[in-house]
């Protein structure tokens, strides 16, 4: 499957890293910030900007849900979860049926598994 999308569920400098990663590859970005993000960094270099969601993370960027709506609804075809927030989740398992919603929308794409090591 060739990614031309990807949505990135991160900020900061972690989503600036994310956005010349995909740029380099000729992938378009789409980065998700919450209200207080909305002039960030990310959001001026990405291609495209949804918010999902209030300043408070608890009411953005957790909000899986508004992620894989974000996700669907830009089209991408893949998600980044970057580090933190549901990246952390995800792999401590505490996020399984978040992981398998993500995998149901057609945008969760695993690491190789040399990376998981």
């Amino acid at each position: 499957m060739t990614i031309a999308r990807v949505l990135l569920a991160n900020r900061g400098e972690i989503a600036v890293r994310i956005i010349k990663a995909c740029r380099a590859l000729g992938i378009e970005s789409v980065v998700t910030v919450s209200e207080a993000d909305r002039e960030s960094l990310p959001s001026k270099m990405a291609d495209r900007v949804v918010c999902i969601g209030p300043a408070r993370a608890i009411d953005s960027y957790l909000r899986v849900e508004a992620i894989i709506a974000a996700a669907t609804g830009t089209g991408s075809d893949a998600s980044h979860p970057g580090y933190g927030f549901l990246a952390e989740r995800w792999l401590a398992g505490t996020e399984y049926r978040s992981c398998l919603a993500l995998k149901r929308s057609g945008t969760f794409r695993r690491p190789p598994p040399w990376l998981e090591r």
